[in-house]
């Protein structure tokens, strides 16, 4: 045990210590800001009820039984909303006027309950609005079904006046729920990504071990950016087998020409090798350099749309999102392979992505003339 923790604070080996909390601090700290908009369990908000009535008891009884609603706090006198939500104690206030049950039960007049929205975060009420907006004319429905059903309209006529319209669902691409599609293929991608991405963070220190570091950079950028192309080739193979295996066997729909996928791949491995170039740049073996992986794959397959909707990311996430790999793939995936778009489609995709690989290039050039310029001085 004690020879093992002094390996890992020698500093040439893989410094679990920093691996394990940096991850821990990225999920928890940065995905936290990233997702700031997703939707919101539990949303907490107040209820002003001045009916106190026992029909304003089961409603509210009703709304905190949604998941996406938790009532924290009744109170049956008037009140300012703005006090109720300050400190972001609620999010929004629940306002049931006095006379509910008895206007409800009377049939005379439409009765209106009001909810105080906290629209200093409006995305977080997306869910609570439309819970509410489900079950307040759910219940009042409830309420009108015998009086509608007296009038001798019967079933379909009574359902017609009370639901004049109904929305209904039908799935695009994937109408059997079929997992290969959804979660699979994604992380057949991430995991050959992880190898991918350990074997490119460690070339850097292999060379700087190797002592050949000195004579890599002479050689000037297109040798050092071309070390990652047998990389990429193999990475882009591996990927194109197994998708091919998938799709032969009928586990996989790939809906566009798969030959305007194949260089998206390719691309992508690039991007990979040359990302990990600048990520270990300062590394001096290959354990230090592996050890930045959580930089690299990771991000891009929590932010790239595998595990949840891009839509609920602020806007400014979803671009920046971008400057990782994957994401790319992900991207060029769901619009070919599932979307089926076709290449005149992708086209504008394409040239942005080659924008990318451009900007990361430069940036490398700029590192490799620092340190000829350095040993030159």
């Amino acid at each position: 045990m004690l020879e093992e923790l002094d390996a890992m604070l020698s500093g040439h080996f893989i410094p679990y210590y920093k691996v394990c909390l940096g991850l821990a601090a990225i999920v928890s700290l940065v995905f936290s800001i990233v997702l700031s908009h997703g939707s919101v369990f539990e949303g907490k908000i107040a209820v002003i009820d001045l009916d106190g009535s026992n029909y304003s008891t089961e409603l509210i009884s009703k709304v905190n039984t949604s998941p996406f609603i938790e009532i924290t706090e009744v109170i049956r006198s008037p009140v300012n909303p703005i006090t109720l939500v300050s400190h972001d104690r609620n999010l929004g206030v629940l306002y049931i006027p006095k006379g509910l049950e008895k206007s409800l039960k009377k049939g005379d007049k439409t009765v209106k309950l009001g909810y105080f929205a906290d629209d200093s975060n409006d995305a977080q009420n997306a869910k609570v609005m439309q819970s509410l907006n489900e079950i307040i004319p759910e219940s009042g429905a409830e309420l009108s079904v015998g009086k509608v059903a007296a009038l001798g309209l019967g079933r379909e006529a009574t359902e017609a006046t009370l639901s004049p319209m109904q929305l209904k669902t039908r799935t695009m691409f994937n109408p059997a729920s079929s997992s290969t599609i959804s979660t699979i293929i994604y992380f057949v991608y991430f995991f050959s990504s992880l190898t991918y991405g350990l074997t490119s963070l460690m070339i850097v220190g292999r060379l700087k071990t190797m002592g050949m570091w000195n004579t890599v950079i002479e050689r000037g950028l297109l040798p050092l950016l071309a070390r990652t192309v047998p990389y990429a080739l193999f990475y882009t193979t591996a990927l194109t087998l197994i998708t091919a295996i998938l799709v032969l066997f009928g586990q996989l729909r790939f809906d566009g020409n798969y030959f305007v996928f194949v260089p998206s791949i390719f691309m992508t491995g690039l991007a990979f090798g040359w990302l990990g170039f600048l990520l270990s740049w300062n590394t001096h073996h290959p354990g230090e350099g592996a050890s930045r992986m959580i930089f690299l794959v990771p991000p891009g397959f929590i932010m790239g749309g595998s595990t949840m909707a891009v839509g609920i990311m602020p806007i400014w996430t979803f671009y920046a999102s971008h400057a990782f790999p994957l994401v790319w793939l992900f991207r060029f995936f769901r619009d070919i392979g599932i979307r089926g778009r076709s290449f005149v489609d992708m086209l504008s995709t394409y040239g942005i992505f080659i924008i990318y690989l451009t900007v990361i290039a430069f940036i490398v050039m700029l590192f490799v003339n620092r340190i000829k310029n350095s040993q030159v001085e």
